[in-house]
């Protein structure tokens, strides 16, 4: 059948109209592959990043305690000053290297999706003792005072017991307290609040030190992340301690917030919801997220 002149020129127009919206559908494609790439490039230098930190995290306490140790039982003359030194010296970097190791079993076990709440009667005011007291020695070298309060702030040290997962709050609450000794600065201070409003749990760790420039907030909970890198960098860690923090947040149905001002600290609070009794996994009772458990009415 033959077209009409206007049929022909409708029917040019639609073809080029498909093969416009096509050209426009292969472009968008090419875009979002182009992210796609771009965010995969990313996301490999940011790993390779974190595979040359961790060497480092691990390798220098390892070579540390080797050479420190070697040194205690290859000179037979060291002064008892000396010793106990290097006693010191070993204990730093074995927690150090505990600590990191830790943080990445963690990682892993959130990564796998095995990480499940365990929920207890736990002993807030003893568990926040207990990791303060984890973090002396190197409170000691940084000349850092810890002062725990209640929202009042007044010192407190009453027995506060809540429902939730001891191991979890535990591993939360010391990547954010090895955080605030970390950017806090020497001859300083962390505050810890902590209170019970509405139910919830509140735990506010406070420091005065270098703070987080604003722009760089939405970034302090990436995996892998840290703010400080490259061959000037100045802190410690590999960025897993905070992803892990808002991780274990989430899991325990939680919630997380940061304020910070440049040069003036930073202060993160978190907030946890009470389980109810019929969550709890038994009758057992933490005080402290390293230990064990017992029940409430067991004695010895």
């Amino acid at each position: 059948m033959k077209l009409s002149d206007q049929e022909l020129l409708d029917e040019l127009k639609a073809r080029f109209e498909a093969n416009k919206k096509a050209l426009e559908e292969q472009q968008q494609l090419m875009t979002q592959l182009q992210i796609v790439n771009h965010k995969l490039e990313k996301s490999e230098k940011v790993k390779s990043q974190f595979l040359s930190n961790i060497k480092n995290e691990i390798n220098n306490p390892l070579a540390s305690i080797l050479g420190l140790s070697r040194n205690i039982f290859s000179f037979h003359n060291l002064s008892p000053e000396r010793i106990s030194s290097s006693a010191e010296l070993i204990f730093s970097e074995a927690f150090n290297l505990d600590f990191q190791m830790s943080n990445i079993f963690m990682a892993a076990e959130i990564e796998a999706g095995e990480a499940f709440p365990n929920f207890m009667h736990v002993d807030i005011h003893q568990l926040l003792t207990h990791a303060v007291e984890g973090f002396a020695h190197l409170t000691k070298k940084k000349n850092i005072q810890i002062e725990l309060i209640n929202e009042d702030g007044v010192s407190t040290n009453e027995e506060f017991i809540f429902i939730t997962d001891s191991e979890k709050l535990h591993r939360i609450i010391i990547n954010l307290l090895s955080n605030a000794i970390e950017f806090g600065g020497n001859n300083g201070k962390v505050v810890i609040i902590v209170g019970k409003v509405d139910n919830q749990l509140k735990v506010a760790i406070q420091d005065f030190g270098v703070g987080i420039p604003e722009e760089q907030l939405p970034m302090i909970f990436d995996r892998f992340r840290q703010l400080d890198t490259g061959t000037t960098k100045t802190y410690g860690g590999h960025g897993l301690g905070l992803s892990i923090a808002k991780a274990l947040v989430d899991i325990l149905e939680a919630k997380i917030e940061v304020s910070s001002k440049m040069n003036e600290g930073s202060t993160f609070t978190v907030s946890i919801p009470q389980a109810s009794e019929e969550n709890m996994i038994s009758d057992d009772f933490s005080s402290d997220g390293n230990e064990f458990f017992f029940d409430a009415d067991e004695t010895f």
